[in-house]
């Protein structure tokens, strides 16, 4: 989300102190009580009129979580997509898409990503980089999108961000908590970052507590007992982010050694300093940090910018995510600045995170979805 600036984190958070913040948060208060009775009124509507919620007659997994922000989700739907693609499934991946797009993301299109960045979104993208066997569609309308993954044959449907999107209905619902940041300032959009209630976490059958190697054990332990309270004795299961490697933009692997890397930073992200310490961890200098609203759109001139400030400060490697890279495709050269201006050896990868189970999470998960497929 563009408007998920640190400005604002700062001021939700109470890390800005003074009068005119307090009076921003009170503004931001009163705001809450319209969203609080609206996602009151859909939620009771579900709940009560069973038959709101479409049915469709094929496997239906949701991956989304409880607050904005992220999470996740990409990798973890992308990890559910390939559990069911070794189950012989053809898995339709459903999302939403950035700013409503509707795309169809088909073979003879995905050679065409470079011309059409503009116009997609970036998760649809890196779900179909991860998961090239399954049909990625990118609809408003994710009802709509279900029937026509139906009608073109898959038998089994992941609804990324589905938490909140209650007209599908779902066999198994997966949530993700950000051990890091886990329930939004504990405050309804917009004083905070919750989409709904802490109690909305009872309708989960699994939570999936993302970064959870971040957090101290004491920390962890307490969190997971309210994850547990909270969700009414649900199965809580830990994930955590691993760097499988670097890439170029394209997603070919490349080979090099994180320790002597001098780089400059960059993302369109929402969880910014997860993306940094992660970086910092490999042993990598960072010479310069550039964070982005959430879903950037990046302008020739900002990447011009990157150019000088790699040259500047003689960095070796400029960095970023897949997220990001995807949407770089055909532009970090072509009618870009001379990159070849830059310091001997310095060019863009990209970091590539994967989502890691442990052992029994990992079989509580494969148990659910087998569990799913078995109905």
């Amino acid at each position: 989300m563009g408007v998920l600036r640190p400005h604002y984190f700062e001021i939700i958070s109470g890390r800005r102190q003074g009068l005119s913040f307090d009076l921003i948060r009170g503004l931001l208060s009163l705001l809450s009580v319209p969203y609080f009775c609206c996602v009151g009124i859909r939620n009771a509507y579900y709940r009560l009129i069973k038959a709101a919620a479409r049915r469709f007659p094929l496997p239906v997994i949701s991956v989304g979580n409880i607050t904005v922000g992220g999470t996740g989700k990409t990798p973890v739907a992308a990890h559910i997509a390939n559990m069911l693609i070794q189950r012989h499934r053809k898995v339709a991946v459903l999302l939403r898409g950035y700013k409503g797009r509707s795309i169809q993301l088909d073979d003879p299109q995905r050679n065409q990503l470079s011309q059409r960045w503009q116009m997609e979104s970036d998760e649809a993208l890196v779900l179909q980089r991860r998961c090239p066997q399954a049909r990625v569609i990118v609809a408003p309308d994710r009802v709509a999108g279900a029937r026509q993954a139906a009608d073109r044959g898959c038998n089994a449907i992941v609804l990324d961000d589905g938490f909140q999107h209650r007209r599908i209905a779902r066999d198994l619902d997966i949530v993700l908590v950000d051990g890091t940041a886990p329930f939004g300032y504990e405050r309804l959009l917009p004083r905070g970052l919750l989409r709904e209630p802490l109690m909305a976490l009872g309708r989960a059958d699994i939570i999936v507590l993302t970064r959870s190697d971040e957090i101290d054990k004491t920390n962890r332990s307490l969190l997971l007992l309210r994850l547990k309270h909270l969700s009414g004795g649900k199965p809580v299961i830990q994930a955590r982010h691993r760097i499988t490697g670097f890439t170029d933009v394209k997603g070919h692997a490349v080979p090099v050694d994180a320790t002597v890397m001098q780089a400059v930073i960059f993302a369109g992200i929402a969880n910014f300093e997860s993306f940094r310490r992660t970086v910092e961890g490999l042993g990598v200098q960072v010479l310069a940090a550039y964070q982005y609203p959430d879903h950037h759109d990046y302008t020739q001139e900002e990447l011009a910018g990157l150019h000088d400030v790699a040259v500047g400060l003689e960095a070796n490697v400029i960095l970023t995510t897949e997220k990001d890279a995807v949407k770089l495709i055909g532009r970090w050269t072509e009618g870009a600045p001379a990159w070849s201006d830059l310091p001997e050896g310095c060019r863009l990868l990209v970091l590539r995170l994967e989502i890691e189970f442990d052992a029994e999470s990992e079989k509580i998960l494969n148990d659910a979805v087998d569990r799913v497929l078995e109905r």
